[in-house]
Parts: structure tokens; C-alpha cells; sequence
């Protein structure tokens, strides 16, 4: 896959057909509403069990893009947690109980694995 430079702050979800979820339109209204400014909503989507490669392409884009602020993940929360562990310099005590990465977040120049869903 391709990854462009985000422009402008942009939240990424990762997932398998996310063009199809709600969260596309629902986003920048929440945007609005929360004051979050000129950010906006892509989606990265994998087949179901991809390849590790993949993911941690996709990671690498996220930890090393500017303007990417991080992600959340669905379908692929155990598969990429399993190919990308390695890459992240925070992971939350349950992200680690649950061997799960269901948020990617920056802070201090930092990634950070979260399980927010446990």
C-alpha cells in the first residue's frame, strides 16, 4: 500500500471495509462539536489476517508521519498487535494482558498501544 503524507491533522481507522462505517460521517461532526479544528478521518483497510508486513508498514506510517495522529483499530486488533509489539515505545497494561491493540496514539514523541475496549 501507498501511504501519502497527511496535509493536515488527520485520525486514521483501520479496519477491513471502513469506507462502510458510520464513523465516516459521524466523525467530522464530532470534530465540529469537540473544537478539534481542521482535522479529518481516513481509512486504512487490510484483509482479515493480513500480512505482518503490512501492519507495520501501516504502523511505521503512523509513527513517522507528522500530521498522523494516531488510530483506531477493529478487526485487526489481535494480528496487529502480534506483528507490531515491538514498535511501540508505550503499551498499556491491558493492551499487554489482552495482546490487543485497539487505539494508536502519539504523546511526547512517543507511540502508544492502548486497549480501550478490553
Amino acid at each position: 500500500m501507498i501511504y501519502s503524507p497527511a496535509t493536515r491533522p488527520t485520525f486514521y481507522f483501520i479496519g477491513v471495509t471502513t469506507g462502510q462505517s458510520s464513523i465516516m460521517k459521524v466523525f467530522p461532526a464530532w470534530a465540529e462539536y469537540l473544537g478539534l479544528g481542521d482535522v479529518e478521518i481516513k481509512g486504512i483497510d487490510f484483509p482479515a489476517h493480513d500480512l505482518p508486513e503490512n501492519y507495520r508498514e501501516a504502523v511505521n506510517f503512523l509513527k513517522n508521519d507528522l500530521f498522523s495522529l494516531g488510530a483506531l483499530v477493529t478487526t485487526h486488533k489481535l494480528d496487529l498487535f502480534q506483528s507490531c509489539k515491538d514498535m511501540f515505545d508505550v503499551i498499556d497494561p491491558h493492551a499487554t494482558l489482552m495482546a490487543e491493540t485497539s487505539c494508536i496514539s502519539k504523546r511526547d514523541g512517543k507511540l502508544i498501544c492502548n486497549a480501550k475496549d478490553p
